[in-house]
């Protein structure tokens, strides 16, 4: 069954990484770093079943070669805490052909990414091991109708709500300041000259590649990119395995963490199936009460009522008691019962210890000053 897998992270100098070096890992290609003069070499890779790179229209299409596109960023990202490209990856669905897969990652790809002005250069990795899955990454900076890259940040005047510019007041005067050549001065902000780095960015590409699976599912296979919770299931989420801890096996602590966590699922699914066949067996019970009820008003002998202006006809009302079923208070019920069986069995073994050591001390045929009787 198809799983939800994508999460977002950051290549950057200040970690000592390299794009020229993650873009040859993931593509599983040699490339040549430029500004160190290394030479990056993955052909021998395993497993890098497709690469590709998009480009939006504005960018030069010299950008097309891998190594060209990313030493073109490391020349433009030269601070030592530069963020040199952003990476998201995400699980394939098992249950698509490999054209599929690569059809939905392109769609995927251009709709969110490549037609809001970054670059895309993505991979294919599937060693055969139930774990398909791609590596996009993105540019950080927007590229400039001319082909060159823009800013991170851009400078802008604050207008009023008249759409004027609102000039910078002198405290001391309370007029407006002139600045240099005798020039008004007026109030500026920065802004980021994208909105790529927005906090909900991530959750709409979460959304969005959900939606972008369910296209090829029946409904009762879709996607849902919540979490549980936000779900309202009661389930526990497993962790990110990875290549290395499927190949241990029972050795790694990530596969025994992820076992214990379905089975506790497993045991919580049971529960709410019970319950709810509890729920149905309780709701034909208040059925079969309310009938019964109601047969039993019809059965009782009509008496004559006697016309009084302050007292009301006695009604007979049933009112349906609301009862809510919760999986996890019939557990901890449970154990509070097996916690009271064990309580009661061990306060009776010490009151049985306690009469036969009062048995042991009474013995009429010892004296313990005189010792036994003889």
């Amino acid at each position: 069954m198809a799983i939800f897998h994508l999460s977002v992270k950051i290549i950057s100098r200040s970690k000592g990484q390299s794009a020229i070096a993650s873009a040859a890992y993931r593509s599983g290609q040699r490339l040549v770093d430029q500004e160190t003069g290394q030479i990056k070499d993955f052909t021998h890779k395993r497993g890098v079943q497709y690469s590709e790179i998009q480009l939006p229209e504005q960018a030069p299409r010299a950008y097309n070669d891998r190594e060209i596109l990313w030493n073109a960023v490391q020349v433009k990202e030269a601070k030592s805490n530069a963020q040199l490209a952003r990476e998201v990856e995400v699980a394939l669905p098992v249950e698509l052909t490999r054209d599929q897969q690569i059809q939905l990652v392109h769609d995927y790809v251009q709709k969110n990414f490549v037609d809001q002005g970054m670059c895309a250069d993505w991979s294919l990795h599937d060693k055969a091991d139930g774990n398909p899955h791609v590596h996009i990454m993105l540019t950080m900076r927007s590229i400039k109708t001319t082909g060159e890259w823009a800013s991170k940040q851009k400078s802008g005047y604050i207008l009023d709500e008249n759409g004027h510019k609102v000039p910078q007041i002198d405290p001391k005067t309370h007029e407006q300041k002139i600045g240099a050549r005798g020039r008004k001065m007026w109030k500026r902000t920065t802004q980021t000259y994208n909105d790529w780095n927005n906090r909900d960015k991530v959750e709409n590409w979460r959304e969005s590649w959900a939606e972008a699976c369910n296209k090829y599912f029946t409904p009762d296979l879709q996607l849902d990119h919540r979490s549980y919770q936000r779900q309202a299931k009661e389930q526990i989420p497993t962790i990110h395995e990875g290549t290395v801890a499927r190949q241990m096996g029972d050795r790694s602590d990530r596969v025994q963490i992820n076992q214990a966590i379905k089975a506790q699922n497993s045991l919580l699914q049971q529960l709410e199936q019970e319950w709810e066949q509890l729920k149905q067996q309780l709701e034909r019970l208040k059925a079969a009460l309310v009938d019964l009820q109601e047969r039993l008003l019809r059965a009782e002998p009509k008496q004559p009522l006697v016309q009084d202006k302050n007292t009301e006809t006695q009604k007979l009302e049933i009112k349906e008691s609301e009862t809510t079923y919760d999986p996890h208070k019939l557990y901890e019920l449970m154990q509070e019962k097996l916690r009271e069986a064990k309580q009661a069995k061990q306060t009776r073994e010490e009151q049985e210890q306690h009469e036969s050591t009062k048995m042991n001390r009474y013995n009429p045929g010892i004296n313990r000053e005189r010792g036994p009787r003889r």
